[in-house]
């Protein structure tokens, strides 16, 4: 049956407010980007996401939607070291500091005693590219799902 120009107006009206409420769909992203996350930090970590000898901190993830249709996905605070190392490895850029001379205020020369502690390099994993890597591809399947159920809900 034929719609009149007021129901159908009424029908888009319904259908734009379905597409601007896009709350549920910036939740729906952001928690499969923590599942993903967890995922990936699970089988690079060996199957709990935390650092085996370390403070019991996991591979933690948050999101903040910062104004409609856009999200930011980052760390946990006490988590963004971990997921650096994770990431990067352990001192990939830097090694140990070399005992130096430093001069006094009054011009003696005095060996320096602060040290960086050496522990040692680790490999990277790339635990947060192996993330985004996974979250990427289901970003649009999650919008067209969104999308299609707005225009069932609404037609």
């Amino acid at each position: 049956m034929a719609d009149t120009f007021a129901s159908f107006n009424v029908k888009l009206q319904r259908f734009q407010k379905e597409l601007t409420d896009d709350a549920p769909l910036m939740h729906a992203i952001g928690k499969m980007a923590k599942d993903e996350a967890r995922k990936a930090a699970n089988a690079d970590l060996g199957g709990d996401n935390k650092f085996s000898g370390w403070a019991k901190q996991p591979l933690n993830t948050a999101y903040d939607i910062v104004r409609p249709g856009v999200l930011s996905f980052k760390p946990k605070r006490r988590a963004a070291g971990p997921w650096t190392v994770a990431e990067f490895g352990r001192n990939a850029s830097q090694g140990p500091r070399i005992r130096s001379s430093i001069f006094t205020p009054t011009g003696r020369k005095r060996s320096a005693k602060s040290f960086r502690r050496w522990n040692g390099v680790t490999a990277p994993k790339h635990t947060a590219s192996d993330a985004i890597d996974a979250i990427e591809p289901k970003v649009p399947k999650l919008v067209d799902r969104h999308v299609g159920r707005a225009i069932r809900k609404t037609f």
